[in-house]
Formats: C-alpha cells, structure tokens, sequence
C-alpha cells in the first residue's frame, strides 16, 4: 500500500510555493503558519490561511480542489483503475483526508532564525483493515461468480466490481476508523531570504505518518 500514498505529499505542493511567511515572524505566528497550511490542505479550511494572509479563500480553495484532483488521480492509477473512476473515489478519499489527526503544538525559536515546530498527531489505521476488507469480499465474489458461471458478470463488469469494491470497503473502514496512540514529530519552518517555508522533507515524513503506509 505504501506505493499508493508516496505521493500524497502533492497536497501541499502548490500551497508551500505560494503560502510563504515574511520573516518577522514569532512563535504563534509561525505555529499558526504550519496550522493553517495543515488545515487548507487536509480538512479545506481556509480560516486560517486567510486570517494570515497567505491568500483568498478562493486561493485556498483552488490550491485543495487541485491537489484533490492530482491525488484522486495518483490514487486511481496506483491501484490500476482508469481516470473513469475518479470521481467514484473522490469523495472517499475526501473524506480520508479530512478524518487525519494532529495537533500543532509549540514553535521554538533557532539560533539561526529558523523554528522548529512540534506536531502532534495519530496515525489513521486505514489500509491494512481497508486491504483485508477487500481482499474478504472480493474471494466471496468470485466464489459466487464460480457457482454460477452462466449468470457472472462480463470480464468488464467484474473488474469494475473489484475495483468499486475497494471503494466500498475503504467507506467501510473510515466509518468508524481507528486510530494509533498519539506520536509527535518536529516540524522545520526553515528562514531564507528573509521568507519563512516548511522543511519539505520534514512535511513528507509527517504526511506518510499520519497513514497506515507500512
């Protein structure tokens, strides 16, 4: 499952080059900052990415709709189904990313101006249950469509019942989706040329943290 999600990090992507933070900043700006770059990329709330100024609602909201779009996409192709099913996963991965846990805690000052931030956050224990669910109810269709060959699906329909099938038991599974006990992870806010920017490795490792991506 990890090959699904080692480009989840594109959620952030357009909103780190154009959300950048001047450099007189201080610790709750900072920790406001990285909150409010969180919140627009994960849960589509602008709040805080307009009370700072990092842009419009509007702005927020195209930055989340465009890395929807890439995701979903990025998504569809790593479990082989076509972009005609993007739009049956959309909602389910929307709601995946809106049900992520963390916590911005403190920011801390550096020596050389740069911060670092603590986040706290719970790792979603989505795939693994989300994987066996499938794998469960795909056997028992297949072992029906073996009964009963004359009345199976075409070769057509039964790919398009596996794959919506991993739609369905990812819904499943996030409808009462269980979490790992709370972890924390440093976050870079990194200064140059007087413009705050989170470390981008720093948000990778967080983003591949918070899913069950082992």
């Amino acid at each position: 499952m990890k090959k699904i999600w080692n480009k989840i990090r594109i959620l952030l992507v357009g909103i780190l080059a154009l959300a950048v933070l001047g450099g007189c900043s201080t610790d709750t700006s900072v920790k406001t900052y990285l909150q409010a770059l969180l919140d627009a990329s994960y849960k589509n709330d602008s709040t805080a990415f307009v009370k700072m100024k990092l842009g419009t609602e509007e702005d927020a909201q195209a930055l989340y709709e465009r890395g929807i779009d890439t995701g979903v996409s990025t998504f569809c192709g790593r479990i082989g189904a076509s972009d005609d099913y993007k739009e049956e996963f959309r909602a389910a991965y929307m709601d995946l990313l809106s049900k992520v846990r963390y916590t911005v805690d403190e920011a801390s000052k550096q020596s050389d101006g740069s911060y670092i931030v603590t986040v706290s956050y719970e790792k979603m224990n989505i795939f693994k249950p989300a994987l066996e669910l499938h794998q469960n109810n795909v056997a028992a269709m297949t072992e029906e469509w073996a009964k009963a060959p004359e009345s199976a699906p075409s070769k057509e329909d039964m790919v398009k019942q596996v794959i919506l099938e991993f739609k369905n038991s990812m819904e499943t599974v996030l409808a009462d989706v269980q979490y790992s006990e709370p972890q924390t992870m440093n976050i870079r806010i990194e200064l140059a040329d007087n413009i705050y920017t989170p470390n981008a490795d720093d948000i990778a490792a967080l983003e591949t943290a918070l899913f069950d991506v082992e």
